[in-house]
Protein backbone atom coordinates (compact mmCIF):
# COMPACT_ATOMS: atom_id res chain seq x y z
CA UNK A 1 0.00 0.00 0.00
CA UNK A 2 1.49 3.41 -0.87
CA UNK A 3 2.37 5.87 1.86
CA UNK A 4 -0.60 8.03 2.75
CA UNK A 5 -0.85 11.74 3.44
CA UNK A 6 -3.83 13.87 4.21
CA UNK A 7 -4.91 17.45 4.75
CA UNK A 8 -7.03 18.77 7.52
CA UNK A 9 -7.58 21.63 9.94
CA UNK A 10 -8.95 25.13 10.16
CA UNK A 11 -6.06 27.55 9.74
CA UNK A 12 -6.36 30.69 7.58
CA UNK A 13 -5.10 28.66 4.66
CA UNK A 14 -4.84 24.90 4.18
CA UNK A 15 -3.61 23.31 7.40
CA UNK A 16 -1.82 20.04 7.01
CA UNK A 17 0.35 17.54 8.79
CA UNK A 18 1.79 15.44 6.04
CA UNK A 19 4.02 12.44 5.68
CA UNK A 20 2.12 11.29 8.72
CA UNK A 21 0.37 8.38 10.31
CA UNK A 22 0.14 5.53 7.83
CA UNK A 23 -0.73 1.90 8.50
CA UNK A 24 2.04 -0.69 8.37
CA UNK A 25 -0.45 -3.46 7.70
CA UNK A 26 -1.23 -3.54 3.98
CA UNK A 27 -4.53 -5.25 4.62
CA UNK A 28 -5.83 -2.19 6.48
CA UNK A 29 -7.42 0.53 4.38
CA UNK A 30 -7.62 3.40 6.85
CA UNK A 31 -5.40 5.23 9.27
CA UNK A 32 -5.73 7.43 12.34
CA UNK A 33 -4.33 10.95 12.44
CA UNK A 34 -4.46 14.24 14.29
CA UNK A 35 -6.91 16.92 13.36
CA UNK A 36 -5.00 20.09 14.23
CA UNK A 37 -1.93 19.54 16.44
CA UNK A 38 -2.66 22.80 18.24
CA UNK A 39 -6.15 21.55 19.06
CA UNK A 40 -4.83 18.32 20.61
CA UNK A 41 -7.64 16.37 18.97
CA UNK A 42 -7.81 13.16 16.97
CA UNK A 43 -9.98 11.86 14.17
CA UNK A 44 -10.10 8.96 11.74
CA UNK A 45 -9.51 9.41 8.03
CA UNK A 46 -10.52 7.24 5.11
CA UNK A 47 -8.18 5.72 2.55
CA UNK A 48 -5.94 8.42 1.05
CA UNK A 49 -6.37 9.58 -2.51
CA UNK A 50 -3.97 8.17 -5.09
CA UNK A 51 -2.06 11.46 -5.34
CA UNK A 52 -1.79 12.17 -1.62
CA UNK A 53 2.01 12.06 -1.72
CA UNK A 54 1.65 15.62 -3.04
CA UNK A 55 0.13 17.85 -0.33
CA UNK A 56 -2.55 20.30 -1.39
CA UNK A 57 -1.06 23.51 -2.75
CA UNK A 58 2.22 21.85 -3.72
CA UNK A 59 3.69 21.35 -7.18
CA UNK A 60 4.98 17.89 -8.09
CA UNK A 61 8.52 17.89 -9.42
CA UNK A 62 8.89 15.63 -12.46
CA UNK A 63 11.02 12.54 -12.00
CA UNK A 64 14.46 13.06 -13.48
CA UNK A 65 14.58 16.74 -12.54
CA UNK A 66 16.44 15.99 -9.31
CA UNK A 67 18.93 13.46 -8.00
CA UNK A 68 17.20 11.05 -5.57
CA UNK A 69 18.47 10.93 -2.01
CA UNK A 70 21.27 8.35 -1.56
CA UNK A 71 19.39 6.81 1.35
CA UNK A 72 17.99 3.28 1.41
CA UNK A 73 17.94 0.96 -1.58
CA UNK A 74 18.75 2.68 -4.89
CA UNK A 75 15.54 1.47 -6.57
CA UNK A 76 13.15 3.16 -4.11
CA UNK A 77 10.42 5.34 -5.57
CA UNK A 78 10.93 8.98 -4.62
CA UNK A 79 8.34 11.74 -4.86
CA UNK A 80 9.19 15.41 -4.43
CA UNK A 81 6.84 18.35 -4.34
CA UNK A 82 7.43 22.00 -3.57
CA UNK A 83 5.57 25.04 -2.29
CA UNK A 84 6.79 28.63 -2.34
CA UNK A 85 6.22 30.08 1.13
CA UNK A 86 7.53 33.50 0.09
CA UNK A 87 9.85 34.79 -2.63
CA UNK A 88 13.15 33.02 -2.04
CA UNK A 89 11.69 30.61 0.55
CA UNK A 90 10.76 27.14 -0.72
CA UNK A 91 9.38 24.17 1.19
CA UNK A 92 10.18 20.75 -0.30
CA UNK A 93 8.36 17.57 0.73
CA UNK A 94 10.14 14.30 -0.05
CA UNK A 95 8.73 10.79 0.27
CA UNK A 96 11.29 8.10 -0.51
CA UNK A 97 9.87 4.57 -0.53
CA UNK A 98 6.22 3.67 -1.08
CA UNK A 99 5.58 0.77 1.31
CA UNK A 100 5.09 1.25 5.07
CA UNK A 101 7.77 -0.40 7.16
CA UNK A 102 7.06 -3.45 9.26
CA UNK A 103 7.15 -2.56 12.94
CA UNK A 104 10.19 -4.68 13.73
CA UNK A 105 12.27 -3.45 10.81
CA UNK A 106 12.27 0.33 11.33
CA UNK A 107 15.94 0.36 12.33
CA UNK A 108 17.15 -2.15 9.75
CA UNK A 109 15.10 -1.92 6.57
CA UNK A 110 16.65 -0.36 3.51
CA UNK A 111 13.21 0.03 1.94
CA UNK A 112 12.26 3.07 3.98
CA UNK A 113 10.03 4.93 3.77
CA UNK A 114 11.86 8.19 4.50
CA UNK A 115 9.74 11.35 4.82
CA UNK A 116 11.82 14.54 4.63
CA UNK A 117 10.64 18.14 4.86
CA UNK A 118 13.16 20.84 4.08
CA UNK A 119 13.02 24.60 3.61
CA UNK A 120 15.55 26.38 1.39
CA UNK A 121 16.03 30.11 1.92
CA UNK A 122 17.90 32.30 -0.56
CA UNK A 123 18.87 35.42 1.43
CA UNK A 124 19.64 37.30 -1.79
CA UNK A 125 15.98 37.01 -2.78
CA UNK A 126 14.03 36.51 0.43
CA UNK A 127 13.21 39.53 2.53
CA UNK A 128 13.88 38.91 6.18
CA UNK A 129 16.42 37.55 8.61
CA UNK A 130 17.28 34.37 10.47
CA UNK A 131 17.18 34.53 14.25
CA UNK A 132 17.25 32.33 17.33
CA UNK A 133 14.05 32.53 19.35
CA UNK A 134 13.56 31.25 22.89
CA UNK A 135 10.78 31.80 25.42
CA UNK A 136 10.95 34.70 27.85
CA UNK A 137 13.53 32.86 29.94
CA UNK A 138 16.10 30.20 29.18
CA UNK A 139 14.44 27.99 31.77
CA UNK A 140 11.11 28.14 29.96
CA UNK A 141 10.09 25.82 27.15
CA UNK A 142 7.70 26.20 24.22
CA UNK A 143 6.91 24.25 21.07
CA UNK A 144 8.27 25.49 17.77
CA UNK A 145 4.93 26.83 16.60
CA UNK A 146 4.72 29.05 19.66
CA UNK A 147 8.26 30.32 19.12
CA UNK A 148 7.68 31.06 15.42
CA UNK A 149 4.46 32.88 16.30
CA UNK A 150 6.22 34.85 19.04
CA UNK A 151 8.73 36.15 16.48
CA UNK A 152 6.10 36.74 13.75
CA UNK A 153 8.15 34.28 11.73
CA UNK A 154 7.39 32.42 8.53
CA UNK A 155 9.13 29.13 9.25
CA UNK A 156 11.14 27.60 12.08
CA UNK A 157 12.73 24.41 13.35
CA UNK A 158 13.73 23.22 16.80
CA UNK A 159 17.35 23.86 17.66
CA UNK A 160 19.38 23.35 20.85
CA UNK A 161 19.98 20.14 22.70
CA UNK A 162 18.82 20.68 26.26
CA UNK A 163 18.60 18.76 29.51
CA UNK A 164 14.95 17.84 29.98
CA UNK A 165 15.39 16.79 33.61
CA UNK A 166 18.02 18.82 35.44
CA UNK A 167 18.50 21.95 33.39
CA UNK A 168 14.97 22.78 32.25
CA UNK A 169 15.01 24.11 28.66
CA UNK A 170 18.50 25.55 28.94
CA UNK A 171 20.85 24.71 26.07
CA UNK A 172 23.40 22.03 26.92
CA UNK A 173 26.20 24.05 25.40
CA UNK A 174 26.73 27.26 23.46
CA UNK A 175 23.98 29.90 23.59
CA UNK A 176 24.18 33.56 22.59
CA UNK A 177 21.30 36.01 22.97
CA UNK A 178 21.50 39.47 21.38
CA UNK A 179 25.29 39.34 21.44
CA UNK A 180 25.57 38.14 25.05
CA UNK A 181 26.94 34.69 25.82
CA UNK A 182 24.25 33.04 27.93
CA UNK A 183 25.58 29.51 27.61
CA UNK A 184 29.16 28.36 27.32
CA UNK A 185 30.43 25.65 24.95
CA UNK A 186 30.94 22.31 26.68
CA UNK A 187 28.20 22.98 29.17
CA UNK A 188 26.44 20.75 31.68
CA UNK A 189 26.32 17.90 29.17
CA UNK A 190 29.96 17.89 28.16
CA UNK A 191 29.34 15.32 25.42
CA UNK A 192 26.84 17.55 23.66
CA UNK A 193 28.31 19.82 21.05
CA UNK A 194 31.55 17.90 20.70
CA UNK A 195 32.19 15.59 17.76
CA UNK A 196 34.69 15.18 14.96
CA UNK A 197 37.07 17.32 16.99
CA UNK A 198 34.79 20.36 16.89
CA UNK A 199 32.44 22.07 19.29
CA UNK A 200 29.72 23.25 16.96
CA UNK A 201 27.33 26.20 16.91
CA UNK A 202 25.50 27.28 14.92
CA UNK A 203 26.22 30.98 15.28
CA UNK A 204 23.77 33.24 13.46
CA UNK A 205 24.29 36.86 12.41
CA UNK A 206 20.77 38.14 11.79
CA UNK A 207 22.05 41.31 10.10
CA UNK A 208 23.91 39.47 7.34
CA UNK A 209 22.13 36.08 7.60
CA UNK A 210 25.58 34.53 7.85
CA UNK A 211 25.83 31.19 9.67
CA UNK A 212 28.97 29.65 11.13
CA UNK A 213 28.32 25.93 11.15
CA UNK A 214 31.80 24.44 11.19
CA UNK A 215 33.24 26.31 14.13
CA UNK A 216 35.52 24.93 16.82
CA UNK A 217 34.31 26.98 19.76
CA UNK A 218 35.97 27.43 23.13
CA UNK A 219 35.55 30.09 25.80
CA UNK A 220 37.11 31.80 28.75
CA UNK A 221 35.48 33.55 31.69
CA UNK A 222 36.96 35.36 34.67
CA UNK A 223 35.83 37.65 37.45
CA UNK A 224 38.40 40.07 38.83
CA UNK A 225 38.60 42.45 41.76
CA UNK A 226 40.65 45.36 40.34
CA UNK A 227 41.45 46.65 43.85
CA UNK A 228 43.02 43.47 45.18
CA UNK A 229 44.01 42.05 41.80
CA UNK A 230 42.49 38.70 42.72
CA UNK A 231 40.58 36.76 40.07
CA UNK A 232 38.64 33.53 39.67
CA UNK A 233 37.89 31.45 36.58
CA UNK A 234 34.22 30.83 35.84
CA UNK A 235 33.17 27.22 35.36
CA UNK A 236 29.86 27.90 33.54
CA UNK A 237 27.61 30.64 32.19
CA UNK A 238 23.85 30.35 32.73
CA UNK A 239 23.93 26.65 33.59
CA UNK A 240 22.35 25.01 36.60
CA UNK A 241 24.78 25.31 39.52
CA UNK A 242 26.45 22.07 40.60
CA UNK A 243 26.85 21.28 44.31
CA UNK A 244 29.44 18.60 45.18
CA UNK A 245 27.69 15.50 46.46
CA UNK A 246 29.99 15.31 49.48
CA UNK A 247 28.88 18.81 50.50
CA UNK A 248 25.26 18.66 49.35
CA UNK A 249 23.87 18.99 52.88
CA UNK A 250 26.22 21.75 53.98
CA UNK A 251 24.21 24.94 54.47
CA UNK A 252 27.50 26.82 54.84
CA UNK A 253 29.26 25.98 51.59
CA UNK A 254 32.34 27.94 52.69
CA UNK A 255 33.14 24.94 54.88
CA UNK A 256 33.37 22.68 51.82
CA UNK A 257 36.85 21.86 50.56
CA UNK A 258 35.70 20.11 47.37
CA UNK A 259 35.57 22.11 44.12
CA UNK A 260 32.04 23.03 43.08
CA UNK A 261 30.80 25.57 40.53
CA UNK A 262 31.36 29.25 39.85
CA UNK A 263 28.55 30.32 37.53
CA UNK A 264 27.52 33.67 36.05
CA UNK A 265 23.78 34.28 35.62
CA UNK A 266 21.87 36.80 33.50
CA UNK A 267 18.25 37.97 33.90
CA UNK A 268 17.28 35.91 30.84
CA UNK A 269 18.02 32.75 32.86
CA UNK A 270 14.67 32.70 34.64
CA UNK A 271 12.38 34.36 37.16
CA UNK A 272 14.97 33.54 39.82
CA UNK A 273 18.46 32.12 39.74
CA UNK A 274 18.89 28.53 40.99
CA UNK A 275 17.98 28.15 44.66
CA UNK A 276 20.15 26.20 47.09
CA UNK A 277 23.15 26.20 49.38
CA UNK A 278 26.06 28.39 48.39
CA UNK A 279 27.08 32.02 47.94
CA UNK A 280 25.57 34.51 45.46
CA UNK A 281 26.86 37.97 44.60
CA UNK A 282 24.62 40.34 42.62
CA UNK A 283 26.25 42.95 40.37
CA UNK A 284 24.82 45.93 38.53
CA UNK A 285 25.61 46.73 34.90
CA UNK A 286 28.98 48.34 35.76
CA UNK A 287 30.00 45.55 38.13
CA UNK A 288 29.18 47.26 41.41
CA UNK A 289 28.38 44.74 44.17
CA UNK A 290 24.72 45.16 45.12
CA UNK A 291 24.37 42.24 47.51
CA UNK A 292 26.27 39.29 48.96
CA UNK A 293 24.18 36.36 50.16
CA UNK A 294 25.22 33.10 51.82
CA UNK A 295 22.39 31.28 50.10
CA UNK A 296 21.45 31.06 46.42
CA UNK A 297 18.35 32.23 44.58
CA UNK A 298 17.53 35.83 43.60
CA UNK A 299 15.30 37.62 41.11
CA UNK A 300 17.65 39.54 38.81
CA UNK A 301 16.50 42.88 37.44
CA UNK A 302 17.34 44.12 33.91
CA UNK A 303 21.01 45.04 33.72
CA UNK A 304 21.97 42.95 36.74
CA UNK A 305 24.02 39.77 36.79
CA UNK A 306 25.02 37.42 39.56
CA UNK A 307 27.80 35.00 40.41
CA UNK A 308 26.92 31.81 42.26
CA UNK A 309 29.55 29.74 44.05
CA UNK A 310 29.35 26.29 45.59
CA UNK A 311 31.91 23.98 47.16
CA UNK A 312 35.33 25.49 47.72
CA UNK A 313 34.48 28.35 45.34
CA UNK A 314 32.08 29.74 47.97
CA UNK A 315 34.84 30.91 50.31
CA UNK A 316 36.94 32.10 47.39
CA UNK A 317 34.09 34.24 46.03
CA UNK A 318 33.51 35.86 49.44
CA UNK A 319 37.22 36.63 49.63
CA UNK A 320 37.22 38.09 46.11
CA UNK A 321 34.46 40.62 46.81
CA UNK A 322 35.66 41.54 50.31
CA UNK A 323 37.92 44.45 49.35
CA UNK A 324 36.36 46.10 46.35
CA UNK A 325 33.11 47.71 45.25
CA UNK A 326 33.34 46.74 41.60
CA UNK A 327 33.94 43.33 40.07
CA UNK A 328 35.03 43.02 36.46
CA UNK A 329 33.52 40.12 34.49
CA UNK A 330 35.18 39.10 31.24
CA UNK A 331 33.75 36.36 28.99
CA UNK A 332 35.23 35.63 25.59
CA UNK A 333 34.29 33.21 22.81
CA UNK A 334 36.85 31.75 20.42
CA UNK A 335 36.55 29.93 17.12
CA UNK A 336 39.61 27.79 16.44
CA UNK A 337 41.50 29.96 18.92
CA UNK A 338 40.48 33.28 17.38
CA UNK A 339 38.25 35.73 19.22
CA UNK A 340 34.65 35.82 17.94
CA UNK A 341 33.32 39.40 17.78
CA UNK A 342 29.80 39.61 19.18
CA UNK A 343 27.21 42.22 18.18
CA UNK A 344 23.55 42.68 19.15
CA UNK A 345 22.73 40.71 15.97
CA UNK A 346 24.66 37.63 17.10
CA UNK A 347 22.85 34.57 18.41
CA UNK A 348 23.77 30.90 18.80
CA UNK A 349 22.29 27.54 19.66
CA UNK A 350 23.71 24.17 20.67
CA UNK A 351 24.28 21.58 17.97
CA UNK A 352 25.67 18.12 18.60
CA UNK A 353 28.29 17.90 15.84
CA UNK A 354 29.36 18.97 12.41
CA UNK A 355 27.77 16.80 9.72
CA UNK A 356 29.31 18.45 6.66
CA UNK A 357 32.44 20.60 6.77
CA UNK A 358 33.27 22.60 3.63
CA UNK A 359 31.74 19.92 1.43
CA UNK A 360 33.31 16.99 3.30
CA UNK A 361 31.06 14.36 4.89
CA UNK A 362 32.16 14.25 8.54
CA UNK A 363 29.80 11.44 9.46
CA UNK A 364 30.06 8.74 6.78
CA UNK A 365 29.34 5.09 7.42
CA UNK A 366 32.31 3.38 9.08
CA UNK A 367 34.40 1.43 6.59
CA UNK A 368 32.72 -1.83 5.76
CA UNK A 369 29.40 -0.83 7.33
CA UNK A 370 26.56 0.05 4.99
CA UNK A 371 23.47 -0.83 7.03
CA UNK A 372 21.75 1.31 9.66
CA UNK A 373 21.88 0.64 13.38
CA UNK A 374 19.57 3.17 15.02
CA UNK A 375 17.28 5.60 13.22
CA UNK A 376 15.52 8.61 14.71
CA UNK A 377 13.63 11.74 13.69
CA UNK A 378 16.35 14.32 12.99
CA UNK A 379 16.72 18.07 12.58
CA UNK A 380 19.65 19.94 11.10
CA UNK A 381 20.60 23.29 9.60
CA UNK A 382 22.90 23.72 6.63
CA UNK A 383 24.26 26.27 4.20
CA UNK A 384 25.11 25.77 0.54
CA UNK A 385 28.32 26.92 -1.07
CA UNK A 386 26.52 29.91 -2.60
CA UNK A 387 25.01 31.02 0.72
CA UNK A 388 21.53 29.50 0.76
CA UNK A 389 20.15 28.27 4.08
CA UNK A 390 18.63 24.79 4.46
CA UNK A 391 16.34 23.83 7.35
CA UNK A 392 16.08 20.03 7.36
CA UNK A 393 13.83 17.55 9.17
CA UNK A 394 13.11 13.85 8.75
CA UNK A 395 10.22 12.01 10.40
CA UNK A 396 11.08 8.81 12.22
CA UNK A 397 10.37 5.93 14.60
CA UNK A 398 7.20 5.02 12.72
CA UNK A 399 5.97 2.83 9.91
CA UNK A 400 5.25 5.81 7.64
CA UNK A 401 8.81 7.11 8.05
CA UNK A 402 11.60 5.14 9.65
CA UNK A 403 13.88 8.12 10.31
CA UNK A 404 17.58 8.23 9.55
CA UNK A 405 20.91 7.37 11.09
CA UNK A 406 23.51 10.15 11.27
CA UNK A 407 25.38 8.78 8.23
CA UNK A 408 22.10 8.72 6.30
CA UNK A 409 21.41 12.29 7.40
CA UNK A 410 24.87 13.43 6.22
CA UNK A 411 24.41 11.71 2.86
CA UNK A 412 20.99 13.34 2.42
CA UNK A 413 22.32 16.79 3.33
CA UNK A 414 25.19 16.50 0.85
CA UNK A 415 22.78 15.41 -1.87
CA UNK A 416 20.63 18.48 -1.18
CA UNK A 417 23.59 20.80 -1.68
CA UNK A 418 24.87 21.29 1.87
CA UNK A 419 28.39 22.71 2.04
CA UNK A 420 28.34 23.05 5.82
CA UNK A 421 25.82 21.45 8.17
CA UNK A 422 25.32 20.64 11.85
CA UNK A 423 22.98 18.21 13.57
CA UNK A 424 20.47 19.82 15.93
CA UNK A 425 18.30 18.18 18.57
CA UNK A 426 16.11 15.42 17.17
CA UNK A 427 13.93 12.60 18.39
CA UNK A 428 10.83 13.91 20.13
CA UNK A 429 12.06 17.48 19.63
CA UNK A 430 11.99 17.40 15.83
CA UNK A 431 9.46 20.01 14.66
CA UNK A 432 9.07 22.24 11.62
CA UNK A 433 6.42 24.96 11.57
CA UNK A 434 5.79 26.84 8.33
CA UNK A 435 3.15 29.24 7.09
CA UNK A 436 1.09 29.04 10.28
CA UNK A 437 1.02 25.25 10.63
CA UNK A 438 3.05 22.20 11.55
CA UNK A 439 4.81 20.50 8.67
CA UNK A 440 6.00 17.65 10.87
CA UNK A 441 4.43 15.56 13.57
CA UNK A 442 6.66 15.53 16.62
CA UNK A 443 7.97 12.10 17.58
CA UNK A 444 6.37 12.77 20.97
CA UNK A 445 3.06 13.13 19.16
CA UNK A 446 2.53 9.74 17.60
CA UNK A 447 2.62 6.13 18.73
CA UNK A 448 2.83 3.09 16.46
CA UNK A 449 1.17 0.08 18.06
CA UNK A 450 1.82 -3.63 17.63
CA UNK A 451 -0.80 -3.80 14.84
CA UNK A 452 1.10 -1.20 12.83
CA UNK A 453 -1.44 1.57 13.30
CA UNK A 454 0.06 4.94 14.14
CA UNK A 455 -2.09 7.26 16.24
CA UNK A 456 -1.70 10.84 17.31
CA UNK A 457 -1.66 11.39 21.07
CA UNK A 458 -2.07 15.16 20.99
CA UNK A 459 1.41 16.04 22.26
CA UNK A 460 4.05 18.39 20.92
CA UNK A 461 7.32 18.57 22.80
CA UNK A 462 8.20 21.94 24.26
CA UNK A 463 11.74 22.84 23.23
CA UNK A 464 14.26 25.33 24.53
CA UNK A 465 14.62 27.44 21.39
CA UNK A 466 14.08 27.54 17.64
CA UNK A 467 15.80 28.82 14.52
CA UNK A 468 13.27 31.05 12.76
CA UNK A 469 13.10 32.94 9.47
CA UNK A 470 11.36 36.26 10.09
CA UNK A 471 10.15 38.18 7.01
Amino acid sequence: MPIGLNTFGHMKRITRVWGTLAIACAATASFTLAANPDAHAATTATTPDTDVAVPAGFTLLPAGSYAPLPVGDPDLTETRSVETLAPGVTLTHIVRGDEPAAIGSVNTTMRGPFVVNTVTIDPTVAKGHLKVVHPEHLTDRANVGQLVTKANGLVGINASFFDINDNYGVADGLAIDDGTIVGNPNGEDHASGVHNGKTSGPIVDSASNNLVLNGDFTWSGTITNPVSGKSLTLTEVDKNTFVPSSCANLVDQTACTVAGDLVKFDPVWGATTPVGHGVEVVLDKVGRVLSVDTTRGVALQPGQTSIQATGSYAAQLLDLVANGHNIHTDIQLYNDGKNVPLTPNTAATTASWVQVDDGVNKYPYPKGVDTPITRNPLTSVATTRDGKIILFTVEGRASFSVGMTYPEESAALLAMGAWNAVNLDGGGSTEMYAGGQYVTTSADGYVTGSTGQTTWNGKLRADGDAIVWVP
